[in-house]
């Protein structure tokens, strides 16, 4: 029998003779083009190794776009030193519920469990729209009180008191609806308690009541370019990025909730959708308490309570007199869907398919776009849009709702997969700017989990190019950015839904589907009876079970508050109906917030900076609320850290959104390309290893002369 030599023994025979025969491999590969025919081997290998050059072009070329179009937020990870583990985090949250109120006190337990004296800093989220206002420091049996300071002064203070070794305690706003705690001369073995309090309004929608609390970040895309200008104009230049790490890298982050739920009325349902709950009844309504006393932090909790009356619209006025103004929160809910006709839409559907989506929350998007078709009706048009780094219309212009076509977009959601960054202004821009289609009301339909950076820049595109269409979004996963999902619904007259799990994913999409197939109920006036200040100054659409808040400063108490409106056409109109009992101080709060945010608006649309300043934190001052100019700080006045005592930075990491597809350090939104492009480059180097130095079989080169690289024994 003959074989072929192996790598040793051809190498024994030749003895290399100044590697002549490394020069003949060489020339084997660059010889290939010359010869008829090729053994298996042989062209497996070659195969292989253009597939991976190819790969490796592509990568390096999508890595260059990334690198062009943005950076990605959050996953920036330390080691034990850097990452805070010496200080343990868990979080205790109590919430009263009154009216349409929800007082929320959060008190996080920082425990220094090693050697050394730390300080702790540490981001955390809050629902949109919060009035943050209180703020205290349990130290021992010693309760400090926070103050409200403008930032810079406040900011000082704390690194004087820092400086000095006194335990201190700075509270700031870093984004919207981002919030981050510094708590300095943590002794080692103490446990110091920070309790942060703020105000948020209970929610109305479809007939039911709910709160929801967001506790961790999904990460943020960063775009590039104007982003960066637009964030640094919003008073955002300095934020960074909040540390992340999945639940199997920790042992604390534990959670704890309790709800005190005074309703005032019988309810038909409570519902706690995302953790498990004991429910009590009380004197004044309902105590809810978290049943798994092993919780941890890493989605958000929210909690849907359904009161025992009818279908009839729903207006509410509570009221709180402060002296010198009375003040006041205006509810409204229109009719139900059952009472509306629908009509004929273009539907353009926006899918997220970057790297944050990766796993159950791409799988929910999906699910979302199919059920969405099918509320399809026979004469509504549509069209579907990809985007992750780049952007991808199904249609070059929306189709109508017949089979093939709907078979065509089935085909394009089931193709989806999750990569690359998290670009949506083409994406937006291509769903704006389509061909329109006489007669029909343009619906864009956005389903993302908002991991942006460049929100004002979106907003304002959305503000300046939507138009006469309609931007209704739903955002995805368990820690979504809800801050800017419900700002671009609030901006593009349309509505906002959160799914946080696939189970209720059909539930959540035919609640939204039974709103934007009806007709908005358009041209919306309130009159309160005099003159009044109140916010939202424009007072957006409504759809069918979605519900809308006024706030006002009013010189007296209103007798009545009429609305009215267009709807289907024709006038309407109703009265509010006044809550006895129901308004206190925390209206003013409310109120106050919500000229701070439209102030915040206006600078998006083009209001000087500088001015815009001045009044947000003249009100903040006045009314005793954090903003981006104000902060609350507490400190000790007895130092605690002797002299000479070295003081260690903690960084204490959020949890990973249960759920998420994101790796433990690594993104395939920004982290992943470089990984895949060494891995590509190691196989590439592999496999032209092997072909230079495996044994080939017999091949016959042009000529029919045996090749002098092929060797064979007896």
């Amino acid at each position: 029998m003959r074989r072929q030599a192996s790598i040793r023994d051809q190498l024994e025979a030749d003895a290399w003779r100044n590697h002549p025969n490394f020069s003949r491999r060489f020339k084997r590969i660059t010889n290939f083009t010359g010869r008829k025919s090729l053994n298996w081997r042989d062209r497996a290998l070659l195969i292989i190794t253009a597939v991976l050059l190819l790969l490796l072009i592509v990568r390096v070329e999508t890595s260059r776009a990334d690198d062009s179009g943005g950076a990605f937020w959050g996953l920036e990870f330390q080691g034990a030193a850097g990452s805070g583990r010496a200080v343990a985090l868990d979080t205790d949250i109590r919430v009263e519920v009154t009216g349409l109120t929800a007082r929320i006190n959060v008190i996080q337990a920082f425990q220094n469990s090693g050697r050394e004296w730390e300080e702790a800093v540490y981001r955390y989220p809050l629902p949109e729209g919060s009035a943050v206002d209180r703020m205290q420091l349990h130290v021992g049996q010693r309760v400090l009180e926070g103050e409200i300071r403008e930032k810079e002064e406040a900011r000082r203070q704390y690194q004087q008191a820092r400086s000095s070794g006194k335990v201190a305690s700075l509270v700031e706003q870093e984004r919207i609806n981002q919030f981050q705690t510094r708590l300095a001369n943590i002794e080692p073995g103490e446990e110091i308690r920070v309790s942060i309090s703020f105000l948020a309004r209970v929610d109305y929608r479809d007939g039911s009541f709910g709160l929801s609390i967001p506790m961790t970040f999904t990460p943020r895309w960063e775009g590039g370019g104007s982003a960066a200008e637009s964030l640094e104009s919003a008073g955002f230049a300095n934020a960074q990025s909040p540390l992340i790490m999945p639940l199997s890298d920790i042992d604390d982050h534990r959670l704890s909730i309790e709800v005190d739920l005074q309703t005032g009325m019988s309810l038909s349902s409570i519902e706690s959708r995302y953790h498990d709950v004991d429910i009590h009844p009380s004197l004044q309504g309902y105590r809810i308490f978290l049943a798994d006393p092993d919780t941890r932090s890493d989605r958000v909790f929210e909690l849907n309570w359904t009161p025992e009356f009818g279908s009839e619209p729903v207006s509410t006025l509570s009221t709180f007199d402060g002296g010198d103004a009375v003040y006041a929160m205006l509810l409204l809910a229109p009719p139900l869907a059952e009472l509306i006709a629908p009509q004929p839409r273009e539907v353009v559907f926006i899918i997220d398919t970057s790297g944050s989506m990766e796993g159950t929350s791409l799988v929910q998007a999906k699910a979302a776009l199919l059920l969405g078709l099918e509320f399809l009706g026979q004469d509504d048009h549509f069209n579907l849009i990809r985007f992750s780094s780049g952007s991808r219309a199904l249609f070059t212009e929306s189709m109508p709702a017949y089979p093939s076509y709907l078979e065509e977009a089935a085909d394009f959601i089931a193709d989806l997969s999750a990569s690359g960054g998290t670009v949506m202004a083409p994406a937006l821009g291509m769903a704006m700017n389509l061909p329109e289609q006489p007669g029909l009301l343009r619906q864009i339909v956005f389903v993302t989990d908002g991991s942006v950076g460049n929100e004002h820049e979106l907003l304002l595109k959305i503000g300046e190019d939507l138009r006469d269409s309609r931007l209704f979004t739903i955002s995805i996963g368990s820690a979504p950015n809800t801050w800017f999902m419900r700002k671009s619904a609030e901006i593009g007259r349309g509505s906002h839904l959160h799914i946080g799990r696939l189970a209720e994913v059909e539930e959540r999409i035919s609640r939204l589907w039974a709103r934007i197939e009806n007709p908005a109920i358009q041209n919306i006036c309130v009159d309160w009876g005099m003159d009044a200040e109140f916010y939202p100054e424009v007072v957006p659409d409504l759809y069918a079970g979605e519900p809308l808040w006024l706030f006002a400063r009013l010189p007296r108490e209103p007798l009545q508050v009429s609305i009215c409106g267009e709807l289907e056409g024709r006038y309407w109109e109703m009265e509010s109906r006044q809550i006895p009992g129901q308004g206190n101080s925390d209206l003013a709060t409310l109120w106050a917030r919500s000229k701070i945010d439209a102030l915040e608006d206006s600078r998006i649309f083009g209001q000087d900076p500088e001015a815009v300043r001045h009044d947000i934190l003249t009100l903040a001052l006045e009314f005793g609320v954090l903003t981006q100019y104000t902060s609350l700080v507490a400190i000790d006045r007895t130092p605690s850290r002797p002299d000479g005592a070295a003081l260690n930075r903690a960084e204490i990491a959020s949890l990973l959104p249960a759920g998420s597809g994101l790796a433990s350090g690594f993104s395939q939104t920004a982290t992943g390309w470089p990984a895949q492009l060494i891995l590509a480059f190691l196989a590439l180097l592999t496999a032209t290893g092997m072909l230079l130095y495996l044994p080939s079989s017999r091949v016959r080169p042009a000529g029919g002369a045996r090749s002098p690289m092929t060797s064979s024994l007896p």
